[in-house]
């Protein structure tokens, strides 16, 4: 029983999403109420990526603890105590620590590597890009304006136009577009791959004795496939780039 909780732990753990805006905005951010245990986390480096260090506050942005655990708690407490409390939660939040760490030394290879190779943004794109962004903020919080300027003021930023200036400042958008125009570009997916995939899967398309025609969820697997061709692509070139950094790890 005690293996099956801790399964069960570690999924919640690798899996559980957070919320696009607590992310975007930092909502559920919790800064440490000690000065010392901060002035630490600031100073205490634990890894370096090409002479660039990551801190352990760093890490904890990234890993956004306080938020896993208070998730945690509202699923189930006896979970969040098993998950604190034993050894074996313990390496749980440990190993969930190292997986953080490792996307952020590939966060900041790629973020290099974007600078390295001289991706820019022109004032057009950063503007499509923060009006992308706002839009889905308001859609998966369900704001309006209003709302949304409220939220903003509430996290202390002055308007809208402070936000933006913030969020344009934010390195993975050079990232992005470094992945869309050097990596995935030339990600396709033809008919005859998307025609094997649908008679190998015909049970995901059938329901109540029914399969549905090929040509009715033929875009539904071409997304799918291209994502997983897009997804393979990137993680071969972070594989890359990481054979040939210079990266040291201190937990």
């Amino acid at each position: 029983m005690k293996k099956k909780i801790l399964s069960s732990l570690l999924i919640i753990v690798l899996i559980l999403p957070v919320t696009v805006f607590a992310q975007d905005l930092n909502l559920n951010s919790k800064q440490p109420a000690d000065p010392n245990l901060k002035n630490k986390m600031e100073s205490n480096i634990v890894a370096k990526v090409n002479e660039e260090n990551i801190t352990s506050k760093e890490l904890a942005q990234k890993a956004s603890t306080n938020q896993l655990l208070m998730k945690i708690n509202q699923i189930d407490q006896q979970f969040l105590q098993t998950l604190t409390s034993t050894e074996s939660g313990k390496k749980v939040l440990k190993e969930y620590q190292k997986q953080q760490l490792d996307n952020l030394i590939n966060n900041i290879l790629l973020q290099q590597k974007a600078e390295n190779v001289g991706i820019t943004l022109s004032q057009k794109e950063k503007e499509q890009l923060y009006q992308q962004q706002k839009k889905r903020i308001l859609k998966n919080n369900n704001l309006n304006q209003e709302k949304y300027l409220s939220i903003l003021k509430n996290q202390g930023y002055k308007n809208e136009k402070e936000y933006k200036q913030q969020f344009l400042k934010n390195p993975q958008l050079k990232v992005n577009k470094l992945i869309e125009e050097k990596v995935v570009s030339n990600v396709n997916v033809t008919s005859s791959e998307i025609k094997q995939f649908y008679e190998k899967n015909k049970e995901q398309f059938t329901k109540d004795d029914k399969t549905q025609a090929l040509e009715k969820v033929k875009p539904q697997i071409e997304e799918l496939l291209k994502q997983q061709k897009r997804n393979k692509k990137i993680s071969q070139y972070v594989k890359n780039i990481r054979e040939k950094a210079e990266i040291k790890k201190n937990i």
